[in-house]
């Protein structure tokens, strides 16, 4: 029976660890922020017919997504207004925001619609706000974290690893 032995300090060791979980860190973070743009626009860049008519553009303004860390908001969308939906972007904004209480456990990627008449527009209306693009997320985000790692152990693989 052979061994593989190798001697080397806790430091190294940890130091190692740590550049790699950064690395996965960044990965998955860039990914869930490619897959959030993606449901903003599957959202936002649909005409009337597909979606709903604007009136004052709040609702559309209202559409954005944040990725919370364990409760600390990671990077945030732009809640860009739309014909004037100033109202909107800064409901969005603020929903982002008050959201991060709920995803102190986790690592998540939240798309909203802020404005209070959202399920309105999507139940009563029968319009589409955000339920077709929340199954989208859902079937795409195992594909994105798949990217993100197969991403990360490539750039992992790219370092010189001293031990």
């Amino acid at each position: 029976m052979s061994d593989i032995r190798f001697v080397t300090s806790t430091k190294a060791l940890d130091d190692l660890f740590e550049k790699a979980a950064k690395i996965i860190f960044d990965r998955v973070q860039y990914n869930l922020n490619y897959l959030g743009l993606l449901c903003v626009r599957r959202i936002r860049d649909r005409s009337g017919d597909d979606s709903w008519y604007d009136q004052t553009g709040n609702l559309r303004s209202s559409v954005g997504y944040a990725i919370y860390s364990y409760g600390r908001k990671q990077v945030e969308s732009t809640f860009n207004s739309i014909l004037g939906g100033t109202e909107g972007s800064q409901k969005g904004r603020k929903m982002v925001a008050d959201l991060a209480n709920l995803y102190s456990d986790t690592y998540a990627l939240v798309v909203v619609a802020a404005m209070e008449y959202a399920e309105y527009v999507e139940a009563i209306e029968s319009k589409d706000v955000l339920a077709s693009t929340e199954i989208y997320a859902k079937n795409e985000v195992a594909k994105y974290l798949q990217k993100a790692i197969k991403e990360a152990e490539k750039e992992i693989q790219q370092k010189e690893v001293k031990l």
